[in-house]
């Protein structure tokens, strides 16, 4: 049980979707380079085709469409969002449509996570980076067109991120509860803001005192103070579970953001590498590479001390390496070329 016993019910009523709890395996090299103890949660070992954190955020959403009798989910995101293929998998596994709307222009020949929702049948429509900005009015018009249709659908905001969906990194922090060593700091991407948010009400629900950080990939600090306090917000609205706002600090930092989301630098591409190469760990270079790229500056600097247990939580996406091939090339290239 936790210290709001309304919050230990509602993570009751989900849909049981993922492999969980997720292992927690120590970085040894990594561990004695950066001179901390560096652990990593397996989140990305959630499920197969539905990998990563978005698996928990469709356990309560799923639940929640059940309860009002949908038949079909809509959702939106990039054309290479983890959580449109996610939904899409979710979708198909439980016997339920599902249309994506997606921001960019496909190519050809589908690849990645969009290759994934169509093999799994989902429906697609595909708006510009100007188009998006009225991403309410779209979402409102999809959801009325299949309405004329026949089907009863769910909408779902993107990236999960609502007070339902973040009900999934809520019960994630009740896993933590089991491993020893405790955590001085837990470090999570910042891409629509439910994972940190859902993270940091369990980490106060559960008495765990470790001190989460948030890294972005997308957009800066006040943006996701605003995100996260939207859905603190909704839980009071939602639910009736009012958190008093001096129980929360929100740990963001907006500086490796790089080139903008989904885009990256040579240099964080080699980090993949090497990473990769030192300890077995495959991160994804949309979300986790540019967190933990993040955490590793951070220690660098300070900020942790040295000898600190520090967490990373692996949030998935490798599907998102594969349509990164041609920039990948130019680098294993060289690599050849060094060892002729």
């Amino acid at each position: 049980m936790g210290t709001f016993p309304d919050l230990d019910v509602l993570l009751e009523k989900r849909i049981t979707l993922a492999q969980i709890p997720t292992p927690v395996q120590k970085l040894e090299r990594l561990s004695e380079e950066l001179g901390v103890n560096l652990f990593v949660k397996r989140d990305d070992l959630t499920e197969s085709v539905a990998s990563g954190n978005k698996i928990r955020k469709l356990e309560y959403l799923l639940y929640d469409a059940r309860e009002k009798g949908c038949d079909m989910l809509i959702t939106c995101g990039g054309i290479q969002s983890n959580h449109c293929r996610a939904t899409a998998a979710i979708a198909a596994l439980t016997g339920m449509h599902c249309h994506l709307i997606l921001r960019g222009a496909p190519s050809e020949v589908p690849n990645g996570n969009l290759l994934i929702d169509k093999i799994l049948g989902a429906t697609t429509s595909f708006y510009t980076k100007e188009d998006f900005k009225r991403l309410h009015e779209i979402e409102e018009e999809t959801v009325a067109r299949f309405k004329n249709r026949g089907y009863t659908p769910y909408l779902i905001p993107m990236g999960g991120s609502n007070a339902t969906g973040t009900l999934g990194y809520v019960r994630m922090a009740g896993e933590l509860r089991e491993i020893t060593p405790s955590f001085d700091v837990i470090y999570c991407a910042l891409g629509s803001g439910g994972t940190y948010a859902g993270m940091m009400i369990g980490l106060k629900h559960y008495q765990i005192l470790s001190r989460l950080h948030g890294i972005a990939v997308c957009d800066d600090v006040a943006y996701f103070r605003e995100e996260v306090s939207r859905i603190l917000s909704e839980f009071a609205r939602w639910y009736g579970l009012t958190f008093p706002t001096d129980l929360f600090e929100m740990d963001f930092d907006d500086r490796f953001v790089g080139l903008g989301y989904a885009l990256n630098t040579p240099v964080e591409l080699k980090e993949l590498i090497r990473i990769a190469r030192l300890e077995g760990l495959v991160l994804d270079p949309v979300y986790t590479l540019k967190t933990f790229l993040g955490m590793v500056q951070q220690l660098r600097e300070g900020i942790i001390p040295l000898g600190s247990n520090v967490l990373f939580v692996h949030t998935g996406g490798h599907y998102g390496i594969f349509p990164k091939g041609e920039e990948f090339l130019p680098i294993l290239d060289d690599e050849m070329q060094k060892e002729t």
